[in-house]
């Protein structure tokens, strides 16, 4: 009788604790939509939080209240990303929430000094931010950032995002990295390139180019232009489409990439090295061009397919000497091939791949193209 009455006891006890025993009401939540970080003075760091502010949001009628702006800016100076968020939450009348968290912008001046893990740390430890926020490197001030205004979208975050996915339509936008995807590399310290975002000389965001990140010490290394980070998207086969500027017979052609297809082959060479051939083939029309349709017609397997193909050799060979020259890291991926096909070559080399006696860099590197016409998209002749 005294054990069931202890169990009673006990069940009764545990009763006020079932449910939401943290909950915090909607109304008290300042919902998180972008984060910005920046170096600030003495070593210290500026975190910014980009806040919704649900009344001046579009309701159901499509119409937004007037009076005010949808979003507001926050910003908190301390000596850590958590000391910051702290003071923050003691500075304003509603807790951040992370949990709607979609962009985290970091700017170079901070990845250039910090471990970018440690900088994160807050953000892959605290369970209330999405494993699926994007991370991007800023050319700059990352909190400028998130101030661009869009005609289109209702807030900068949202500008920023829509921007990123035209990723599809544009060969120099890198794909998307989320948080889980950046704390993947630095658990396997593994060299890899974040997006890049900027602020164009008419105050409107740019998503192209990338910021390369060495596995070794997780720094920032530097940025790769456009038309390196297109040789970074077609080594990692992720190109959609693209457009080739070329000079043929002194006169300018536009060649649109419109199928890609890259294949990486790996055998070892006579110093027992990884030596890579990389195969890509692409198919496409004539955007524009300044020759008569019968100069094209008679290129077409001739000077224009030449063309298309030494500068994609060009482009993706670019690339490649910056990675093994230049930052002498592997933000390309070519370890993973290696993995795949020479596994026991790459066991052999892994712990010395991009760091110590730097593999990589000696390994031997050819790019072949094949590129072919479609259609040639002339309209000459008709009215």
């Amino acid at each position: 009788m005294a054990r069931k009455l202890r169990m009673l006891l006990a069940l009764l006890l545990l009763w006020p604790t079932a449910g939401c025993w943290d909950r915090i009401e909607i109304e008290e939540r300042g919902f998180v939509v972008g984060t910005a970080l920046d170096a600030a003075e003495e070593g210290q760091i500026k975190l910014t939080f980009q806040i919704v502010v649900p009344t001046q949001m579009k309701g159901s009628s499509g119409q937004k209240s007037e009076g005010g702006s949808p979003f507001i800016n926050l910003s908190s100076t301390a000596s850590s990303v958590f000391k910051a968020a702290r003071k923050m939450s003691n500075e304003i009348s509603r807790s951040p929430y992370l949990a709607h968290n979609q962009v985290i912008i970091i700017s170079e001046a901070l990845a250039g000094t910090e471990h970018v893990g440690d900088v994160l740390d807050l953000f892959v430890r605290d369970p209330e931010n999405r494993r699926a926020s994007n991370i991007m490197v800023a050319e700059g001030e990352a909190s400028k950032i998130l101030e661009i205004h869009s005609k289109i979208e209702t807030l900068p975050v949202q500008y920023i995002r829509s921007t990123q996915e035209n990723k599809d339509k544009s060969e120099s936008i890198t794909p998307p990295t989320n948080m889980g995807e950046l704390h993947h590399f630095l658990l396997s310290k593994s060299s890899y390139a974040l997006p890049r975002v900027s602020i164009t000389q008419d105050d409107r965001v740019s998503t192209s180019g990338a910021a390369v990140f060495n596995g070794e010490n997780y720094r920032f290394m530097g940025f790769l232009d456009n038309d390196e980070t297109t040789g970074r998207n077609m080594m990692q086969g992720t190109v959609k489409t693209a457009s080739l500027e070329l000079v043929v017979h002194g006169k300018q052609l536009v060649y649109e990439v419109r199928e890609f297809n890259r294949i990486i082959r790996v055998h070892l060479d006579d110093r027992g090295l990884p030596e890579f051939d990389v195969e890509i083939s692409v198919r496409g029309n004539i955007g524009e061009a300044e020759l008569e349709e019968s100069e094209i017609v008679r290129e077409l397997n001739g000077e224009i397919k030449r063309k298309a193909e030494e500068r994609i050799k060009e482009i993706a060979m670019d690339v490649i000497q910056k990675a093994q020259n230049d930052y002498k890291s592997d933000f390309l991926g070519f370890w993973k091939k290696c993995q795949e096909q020479e596994y026991e070559t790459w066991n052999r080399y892994k712990d010395d791949w991009d760091r110590g006696q730097n593999i990589f860099s000696q390994c031997k590197i050819h790019v072949h193209a094949d590129a072919r016409v479609r259609t040639i998209g002339t309209i000459t002749g008709t009215e």
